[in-house]
């Protein structure tokens, strides 16, 4: 009886034990063809999500391959045959999945040119955790995407760029920014190699002969896109680590890294950084988030930098500081460094869910470049940055296929189209509109609040509505950015002042912006707050109102009956405004009083009113001409960039002659505006614009100079210097800037190099050009460069766009793969559709070779349209 019992008790465990296994039924086999079918285009299903990633990567930079082993710790919401995640070119050679103490071989099938995979299990998983293992190799790539290498003055560096959807080129695992995992990473490298990563180091072993394993610390929980992997003989340049502080109690380490030979020209960076961390610190009640700080200069990356967690990675031309570095230079590097500073807080610690809501690391980070430098630098106007960068993104909001802020992103392949001027620009004017009305004093406490609720985690456009309303206390700020955020378009105002017994009244009207040859629709709504500054007689003062309707009336308390108005005030909002004859009128008599961000607004929104049909050129020019009088430099700058598109619009008409001579007179005799910065824009003007001898002649001789070694030549002056060069100076200046751009040895030269080529006149070298373009001697930024800047000139333009069609794949290959969804962009030049039928065909027929075109191709298509009219208009109104 005892016997029987045991055995039946025995029964009853193995039972249960069978019950709780983790694999059960065998799986039937699926063909690669039926997965296609269901194989996700965009976002992954979410039944599997992962916990940790234990990651060890093989990378020699002078070989051409590397190898790796992942083990992924993975949580299931159900049971499963299988799971969806990312590779991309790997050839795996071992792929397991181990649940309840047993391992089972798994298969692994990559979807074709999408990037996904599907990883299959040969029993039905029913436990809720495995541990999935991969082997692999990969060739390093030779786009500047996922793990790649490039070689500067013999030496090799391997670089991982992993941002958006590229680290599923060199790690296998879940490449989508809402699966945010703790990663262990150990890298084998050459001994004597530096090796770094998004953590400090902790160890340092022998491996194989000749090399040496370096293990990292565990990160914070990260999605893929900010994995870090940089190996090379790098200058590493110690600095003392950033001082603890109120909000901060540790100690952060601070380093940088540049290719051999320029570590010292990291040392502005360096030096900026820690008061760069403090003010954000202060400012959102936050410390910074990671255990270090690098920041890495890389010889060759696709974009200006990447915002790494813990180490940042920058294309070199963009944060090396030369001795010769011109103010324009140093100030581009300084507001990217607090860019990418920013970036961990925004994007990092508190990450968007998926790409439809990339403003919020974005639009952030830019915005934080005046917020945070404005802390720094009070002297430094840096308010109006954000103002030109703001209205720059108006050009392209004036489309009808231009994309909201937040819009959606269904497949891998439209991620990158995210990455513009409307997330970038348009997306920090928002935030600078709301930050200037509701207060600093309210809303940055509030963001502070906002990343602090979702520190290492995600947040979506939703939730940082309702967030940020919650922490001010104010709903309308949440209406304010959702119906920004939410609609494409530019908002205009159109604002009509009355003075009547009772006191004066603006009435108020909005509506869509509408350029001459658009089909937009322009009845819109948004939730626009409206500033209004004025003028009467000695008093001014500003009035503000939230414009929720159509319609409404302002009244101006204080006034009795003002001599002008400017209708956005500070140029704080992300609107155009406009004015009767009179008001117009009343503006260019002031202009040069006019407050800078005042002054630019208004510059704007006269140019818009022009291209619209709704401004006389002569209107136009009484707000142009008093621009280049106006005692701000960034005013002057502008008027520079307005008159270069009208100029442009006008050709070689007389009247284009005529406005040549009437600017370069008001320049001579009116010019009150002064500055180094300035300076070196009026000389490349004048040079470059008005076609001045003298002024090409002197950028020329400081060239010749600077070429023969004896410097005279900011960073500033490279590009219209070079123009000139090439246009002036014929085969001896294309033969000796070729010469010695390898022996100068300086990134932004050789970038300055590639915009300015095209600038050459004769044929030969045109093609010789051309060669450079396709071939990539002189890297894979510079060669769409080269393609810019061959298309920008009307005696090349033809041949370079046929050399362009014949040649497109090779040429798509040698740049880099991100910049392949903006060569629509090239064909803008012509400013005419009957190019349209080309660039279809072209596109039709290499869509496979330059994934995430369609936005740029719709936008060019219809640029092309406009451009004409507006061109049209123009000379029709000039001649008159």
């Amino acid at each position: 009886m005892m016997r029987a019992c045991l055995a039946g008790l025995l029964a009853l465990v193995l039972g249960a034990c069978a019950q709780r296994s983790a694999w059960t039924l065998p799986v039937r086999d699926v063909t690669p063809q039926q997965l296609a079918l269901t194989a996700p285009a965009g976002r992954l299903p979410g039944i599997a999500r992962p916990e940790a990633y234990r990651a060890e990567l093989d990378l020699d930079p002078r070989e051409t391959h590397f190898s790796g082993h992942v083990e992924i710790d993975i949580r299931m919401q159900g049971a499963a045959t299988g799971l969806w995640l990312h590779g991309d070119g790997l050839h795996v050679s071992a792929v397991t999945a181990t649940a309840g103490g047993e391992t089972v071989e798994a298969t692994w099938t990559e979807m074709p040119g999408m990037g996904v995979v599907w990883v299959g299990f040969p029993r039905r998983l029913e436990a809720r955790r495995v541990t999935l293992a991969v082997d692999y190799e990969a060739p390093f790539n030779t786009s500047l995407a996922g793990l790649f290498r490039v070689g500067s003055q013999g030496r090799f560096y391997a670089l991982a760029k992993s941002e958006s959807t590229e680290a599923r080129r060199f790690l296998p695992g879940f490449d989508e920014p809402a699966f945010k995992a703790v990663f262990e990473l150990s890298i084998t490298v050459p001994a004597g190699m530096h090796a770094i990563a998004n953590t400090p180091e902790v160890s340092r072993a022998p491996a194989r002969a000749g090399f040496e394993t370096i293990r990292f610390a565990p990160t914070r929980p990260l999605p893929t896109y900010l994995l870090s992997a940089s190996v090379g003989e790098f200058d590493r340049v110690e600095r003392p680590a950033i001082p603890a502080n109120g909000v901060r109690r540790r100690e952060v380490p601070l380093t940088g890294y540049a290719r051999a030979g320029k570590g010292e020209e990291l040392g502005y960076a360096l030096a900026l950084t820690p008061s760069v961390v403090r003010a954000f610190e202060e400012m959102l009640g936050e410390p910074y988030p990671y255990p270090k700080l690098d920041l890495v200069a890389a010889p060759e990356w696709p974009s200006g930098a990447t915002e790494l967690a813990g180490a940042i990675t920058y294309r070199e031309s963009r944060i090396l500081k030369p001795p010769n570095a011109g103010p324009a230079f140093i100030r581009s590097l300084t507001e990217l460094h607090v860019h990418e500073i920013a970036h961990m807080w925004f994007g990092n610690l508190v990450t968007p869910p998926w790409w439809n809501d990339l403003w919020l690391k974005e639009s952030f980070a830019v915005w934080s470049e005046s917020a945070v430098l404005a802390l720094l630098m009070p002297d430094g106007d840096n308010g109006v940055g954000s103002v030109v960068d703001g209205l720059s993104a108006m050009s392209a909001d004036s489309l009808a296929s231009a994309r909201a802020v937040a819009g959606p992103v269904l497949r891998n392949e439209d991620i990158r189209s995210a990455y513009d001027a409307i997330t970038y620009s348009k997306g920090q004017a928002v935030i600078r509109m709301v930050d200037q009305y509701f207060t600093p004093e309210r809303f940055r406490p509030a963001l502070g609040r906002y990343i602090a609720r979702f520190a290492d985690g995600n947040a979506d456009s939703a939730d940082f509505f309702e967030a940020i309303s919650e922490a001010t206390g104010e709903p309308a700020i949440g209406r304010v950015f959702e119906s920004f955020v939410t609609k494409p378009g530019v908002p205009v105002v159109e604002a009509a002042l009355t003075c009547k017994a009772t006191g004066p009244e603006i009435a108020l009207r909005q509506s869509r912006y509408k350029p001459l040859g658009s089909g937009i629709d322009p009845a819109a709504l948004w939730t626009i707050p409206v500033c209004v500054a004025w003028e009467d007689g000695a008093n001014s003062g500003r009035s503000c109102t939230l414009l929720e309707t159509a319609s409404d009336v302002m009244r101006l308390k204080g006034a009795m009956c003002p001599s002008l108005i400017v209708p956005n005030a500070d140029g704080a909002g992300y609107y155009r405004f406009n004015l009767p004859a009179e008001g117009w009128s009343a503006l260019g008599e002031a202009f040069t009083r006019l407050p800078a961000a005042e002054a630019l607004a208004a510059l704007d929104s006269a140019e818009a009113a022009f291209n619209a049909g709704g401004m006389e050129k002569d209107a136009w020019l009484a707000i142009l001409m008093p621009a280049f009088s106006h005692p701000d430099a960034a005013v002057v700058a502008a008027a520079f960039a307005d008159a270069e598109h009208l100029l442009r619009q006008l050709g070689m008409s007389p009247a284009a002659r005529d406005l040549r001579t009437a600017i370069s007179a008001r320049l001579d005799t009116q010019m009150a505006a002064t500055g180094a910065e300035l300076e070196a824009r009026l000389a490349a003007f004048r040079a470059l614009t008005l076609h001045d001898t003298a002024a090409r002649s002197e950028l020329r001789r400081r060239l010749d100079t600077f070429l023969s070694g004896a410097g005279g030549l900011s960073s500033d002056e490279y590009l219209p210097a070079l123009r000139v060069a090439f246009a002036d100076g014929g085969a001896e200046a294309f033969g000796a800037v070729l010469e010695a751009r390898p022996q100068i040895d300086d990134a932004a030269f050789t970038q300055a190099v590639a915009d300015a080529i095209g600038a050459v006149v004769q044929p030969d070298l045109a093609r010789s050009a051309e060669d450079l373009m396709i071939d990539g001697t002189l890297g894979p930024n510079a060669s769409y460069s080269i393609a810019s800047s061959l298309m920008a000139n009307p005696l090349h333009r033809a041949k370079t766009w046929a050399r362009l069609k014949s040649d497109f794949p090779a040429f798509l290959a040698v740049i880099p793969s991100q910049s392949r969804r903006a060569t629509p962009r090239l064909a803008r030049v012509f400013c005419d559709p009957a190019i349209v039928p080309e660039l279809d065909a072209l596109f039709t027929e290499h869509a496979a070779l330059a994934t995430g075109h369609a936005q740029s191709l719709a936008e060019t298509k219809e640029y092309l349209s406009l451009c004409a009219v507006q061109a049209e208009a123009a000379r029709t109104a000039f001649a008159r």
